[in-house]
């Protein structure tokens, strides 16, 4: 017997679908977060040109870097690769010093299509106010001509937000959104899949969708590994795949997501061998309840003694029931005595 066609599989699924989709912080992954990393050798150098006015001590690897970025800037010559450490420090660091600002006008020359982009979000930003919104835009179509993931991405943005234009222009958001993620951009590749699941200025998709989500999950971004595994769980236009939505449920649970924990807990209720794995099933849905808001701690809350019950039954043995022998009814021939031909 399948315990997943019990009522209270169906419950869980729709507290994973529905519930979870209006919790805060604590019961499913935050779709905000950004995961792509703007590292370039640009922003490393005005990080190094920051550290000099602070008096923060500059190793010999980085001066020797920051040398050959001037030079290179002076000779036309591609920018220099910095150090793993130093690249680190640069994370999404937006140029702002005079110098650094300045150096990325020199890479412009040899279309270097980060120093593009790098200036274009610095002025429409507004952090430097050396030159106006309209040489900004202009900064940015550039680094989208010459192919800059970040660009693209920032473009994409711009345009589903109604930024450009000044009305919502899903088709040029979705261009270059894709633009983005055939790059390896992560949080592009992200939301190409909610355009297909959407169906914003593409035919709806729910199989594409489900094959960004789990592109942008194998690269660790946690909101398409949610959505992934929910897919994966029950009907949304894809065949279910319990086995994989366990996974992924336990990859989420395993960072610290509730959501995990449910979703881990549903699809093992929805597989062929679920009575087998009631202590299991139990312990995600106890971490549910522990570590969940107070919407999640009631859903599940409510759900768990079923499913206590619900695994009493399928695992019970058969319940004995003794044969029973019927009297011989009245005016009835019973027994016929062979020599005799008695009638009883």
């Amino acid at each position: 017997m399948r315990i997943r066609g019990l009522v209270f599989a169906c419950a869980l699924i729709v507290a994973t679908g529905s519930a979870l989709a209006v919790q805060r912080t604590g019961s499913m992954p935050d779709m905000a977060t950004q995961y792509h990393k703007r590292m370039n050798c640009h922003g490393a150098y005005d990080v190094l040109i920051e550290d000099s006015k602070t008096g923060r001590q500059v190793s010999a690897e980085d001066r020797a870097f920051g040398k050959a970025y001037e030079d290179n800037a002076a000779n036309g010559i591609a920018c220099p690769q910095a150090s793993a450490a130093l690249l680190a420090r640069a994370a999404d660091h937006v140029v702002v010093t005079d110098d650094g600002l300045a150096k990325l006008a020199s890479y412009h020359k040899l279309k270097d299509a980060s120093a593009y982009f790098e200036a274009a979000y610095s002025v429409l930003t507004g952090k430097t106010k050396i030159v106006g919104p309209e040489v900004g835009w202009e900064l940015l179509n550039q680094a989208n001509i010459l192919g800059s993931p970040e660009a693209n991405y920032f473009s994409g943005a711009l345009y589903a937000a109604g930024t450009i234009g000044g009305k919502v222009n899903y088709p040029e958001a979705f261009k270059h959104m894709k633009i983005a993620a055939d790059a390896g951009h992560l949080d592009a590749i992200f939301q190409v899949g909610n355009f297909y699941a959407a169906g914003l200025s593409v035919k709806k998709d729910p199989k594409i969708a489900f094959d960004y989500y789990g592109k942008a999950a194998a690269q660790g971004h946690v909101f398409a590994t949610y959505l992934a595994a929910s897919m994966a769980n029950g009907d949304q236009g894809i065949k279910a795949d319990h086995d994989l939505a366990y996974r992924l449920g336990r990859n989420l649970a395993d960072q610290g997501e509730v959501s995990g924990a449910v979703i881990a807990a549903s699809a093992l209720l929805q597989m062929k061998d679920a009575r087998t794995h009631e202590d299991e099933v139990l312990y995600w849905m106890d971490v549910a309840i522990r570590d969940g808001d107070t919407k999640i701690k009631d859903e599940i809350g409510k759900i768990r003694p079923r499913v206590i019950a619900a695994f009493k039954r399928a695992n019970a043995p058969p319940e004995y029931h003794p044969r029973v022998r019927k009297a011989c009814p009245t005016k009835t021939v019973c027994l016929v005595d062979r020599f005799t031909g008695a009638r009883q």
